[in-house]
């Protein structure tokens, strides 16, 4: 099996998109009918804020995070280094709370003993263990499927949300 590589998915149409149609229209409206305005300082922290808020806007949206990388010997979930299957004792499907709303999550439990460098968000992020894949809507339904059928081949899975 080649290497099968699954990316974040944001909608981009939503409010931060709207709130920068807003600020477009402001400043063509300043560049049309009062374009002396685009001397004032306040007006140029608009403009720029405007910029910037598009850029981020399109790091977020547009741009394509990856959020796993599935091969036959190893998992690579976001940017941390590859947690090879010999070394996952089994997964589990757990419900934590995040942003005040309980969310799905499917935990890859790692073996006993395993010598793993972890980087600080793996050591210090709460309920969400260091390998972690969401399953609450931040992925396409496709491959929130895809991926727990890619883990399943390789190790069981508990759902412990079912009992």
């Amino acid at each position: 099996m080649q290497s099968k590589k699954f990316y974040y998915h944001f909608d981009w149409l939503n409010a931060w998109f709207i709130l920068n149609a807003v600020l477009l229209i402001m400043l063509i409206y300043i560049a049309v009918c009062c374009p002396r305005l685009y001397y004032w300082p306040q007006t140029q922290v608009l403009l720029g804020t405007f910029i910037f808020s598009c850029l981020m806007w399109y790091f977020k949206c547009i741009y394509k995070h990856q959020m796993a990388e599935i091969t036959d010997e190893y998992i690579k979930i976001d940017h941390t280094e590859p947690l090879y299957w010999r070394d996952v004792a089994g997964a589990e499907i757990r419900e934590v709370w995040c942003c005040l709303k309980k969310r799905k999550i499917l935990v890859l439990l790692p073996k006993a003993g395993i010598d793993y460098q972890y980087n600080f968000l793996q050591r210090h992020n709460g309920a969400f263990t260091p390998f972690s894949v969401p399953l609450y809507g931040i992925l396409t339904p496709q491959d929130e499927q895809e991926i727990i059928k890619q883990i399943e081949a390789h190790v069981a899975i508990k759902d412990t949300l079912t009992k």
